[in-house]
């Protein structure tokens, strides 16, 4: 052993040849068993990558058109729900102006109605008075003919009775 930290000897040399053969021989097995599923494996992930990049775009293309979707019918929305506002308004007009006439025709039978009740509660009101008339009529001459009058006095008191029965003016 010599004190030499490199030698360049025969042996030396031998050996080098022979690790070098020895690693080419180790990259030639790797590369032959390794490097075609490596690679492959490398290919699959990076065209999984592209894909999730492809996606990625197509989702941000089709979340911008939905979001430009949206906000035009958002402003859409707005005209629509005025219009139907609008129109819920006018329907509510229509309908006021229908039960104000309906309130009203009723209110107009009713009134009909109390007049008709009215004239007939008069009639019955002068039909009772006429009955009444009458029935003070009879009594009295009843009492003027028992007080013994003479039949000219009679025949005066019943003419000058039915005379102011005749003229006699209802109440209206």
């Amino acid at each position: 052993m010599s004190s030499k930290i490199i030698e360049f000897s025969m042996q030396t040399g031998w050996e080098w040849f022979v690790q070098l053969l020895a690693l080419f021989l180790i990259i030639a097995i790797l590369a032959k068993l390794l490097f075609k599923p490596v690679s492959e494996f490398l290919d699959k992930r990076q065209a999984m990558i592209a894909a999730e990049v492809n996606g990625a775009t197509n989702a941000k293309k089709d979340a911008e058109s939905l979001k430009k979707d949206y906000q035009s019918k958002l402003v859409n929305i707005e005209a629509e729900a005025s219009e139907i506002l609008k129109q819920a308004r006018a329907k509510a007009l229509v309908r006021e102006e229908e039960i104000i006439n309906e309130a009203k025709k009723e209110a107009e039978a009713i009134k009909e109605k109390a007049f008709k009740d009215i004239e007939l509660e008069k009639e019955r009101v002068q039909s009772e008075m006429k009955q009444e008339m009458i029935e003070v009529a009879t009594l009295m001459a009843s009492k003027f003919v028992a007080e013994s009058m003479s039949a000219d006095k009679q025949n005066a008191l019943v003419d000058d009775m039915i005379k102011e029965m005749g003229d006699v003016q209802w109440l209206r």
